[in-house]
C-alpha cells in the first residue's frame, strides 16, 4: 500500500500535479515538460500533449479534499491575477500563499521519482500540511515569462562532495505561461556547526531585475519586474543558474 506523502494515512487518490484550474488555461497542442537530475546526471524526462496527464497516486482523499484544496483556493486568484495582467503589487500575504503552494507543488512532483530518492523529509510534509510551515532554509522566486506559453517543470538534486561539509539542495523551478516560480531549498550535514551560512552562486544574468524573492522575509514588490523571461532560452536560463559547484559554506567565525 502507498501512503500519502503528508500524513502516511492510505494514497488513495491520483493528483493532479498541476491542478485542472490552471492546466485548462492553456490548448492541448502545447508540450508539457518535466524533467529530473542527480548530481549533474538526468534521471528522466517527460512529455505529454497535456499536462493533465501527470498524475501520481501520493495522497489521501483528506489531505486532497482538504487542506491542499482550500490553498489551491487560496493561491487560485493570486495566480490567475498575474496571469490575466491584472496584478500590478505583489503584497506580502500573497506571497507567502505562492510560497507555500509552489514547495506543495514540488513536493508532489517528487512524487514521481523512486521513494528512496526524495529530497523532503516526512517531517517537513507533515509541517507543510498542518501549520503550513515552509522547510528550513527555503527561498522561493517568481519571474515574469514572455513568448512563454506551456507548461513545465524541471527538478535538480544538488550535491556537494561527501564528508562532514556536504550540503544537499533540490531546485524545482516551474512555469505556467507566463508565470514562472524556482523553489531551492537546503539540507546541510548534521555535522556543520549551528549559524553556518549556506549561499548559492548565480550565473552573470541580471537576476535582480528577474526575479522577485517571495520567500523568506517577503516584501511589498511591484509587478511585473523590470525584465522577463524570454521563451525557452529564458526558462532554460532560470533551470540552470544554481549549481552544485556554487554552493559555498560559510562557518560562522568567517562571519564576524
Amino acid at each position: 500500500m502507498r501512503e500519502c506523502i503528508f500524513c502516511q494515512g492510505r494514497a488513495s487518490t491520483k493528483e493532479d500535479v498541476w491542478p485542472q484550474w490552471l492546466t485548462k488555461r492553456f490548448p492541448l497542442s502545447d508540450i508539457s515538460f518535466m524533467e529530473a537530475e542527480l548530481a549533474g546526471h538526468k534521471l528522466d524526462t517527460w512529455r505529454s500533449k497535456t499536462a493533465k496527464l501527470l498524475r501520481v497516486r501520493c495522497v489521501c482523499e483528506n489531505c486532497n479534499g482538504g487542506w491542499m484544496s482550500r490553498l489551491e483556493g487560496q493561491v487560485r486568484p493570486v495566480i490567475e491575477s498575474i496571469l490575466d495582467d491584472r496584478m500590478k503589487t505583489v503584497d506580502v500575504s500573497s506571497q507567502a500563499l505562492i510560497a507555500t503552494w509552489a514547495v506543495k507543488t514540488a513536493i508532489t512532483l517528487e512524487a514521481i521519482k523512486p521513494q528512496n530518492k526524495w529530497f523532503y523529509t516526512n517531517d517537513q510534509r507533515r509541517e507543510l500540511r498542518m501549520v503550513s510551515a515552509i522547510p528550513e532554509r527555503t527561498s522561493v522566486w517568481i519571474a515574469k515569462c514572455v513568448n512563454q506559453a506551456n507548461l513545465y517543470s524541471a527538478a535538480k538534486d544538488l550535491l556537494t562532495t561527501h564528508g562532514q561539509n556536504e550540503v544537499y539542495a533540490y531546485v524545482t523551478t516551474m512555469a505556467f505561461g507566463s508565470f514562472a516560480v524556482q523553489v531551492a531549498s537546503i539540507k546541510p550535514h548534521m555535522n556543520l556547526p549551528k549559524g553556518t551560512a549556506i549561499t548559492f552562486d548565480v550565473s552573470g544574468e541580471p537576476w535582480e531585475k528577474v526575479l522577485i524573492q517571495v520567500w523568506p522575509m517577503p516584501k511589498l514588490h511591484w509587478w511585473p519586474p523590470i525584465t522577463g523571461l524570454a521563451g525557452d532560452l529564458g526558462i532554460e536560463a532560470l533551470t540552470n543558474r544554481l549549481s552544485r559547484s556554487g554552493i559555498n559554506i560559510i562557518s560562522p567565525a568567517a562571519q564576524t
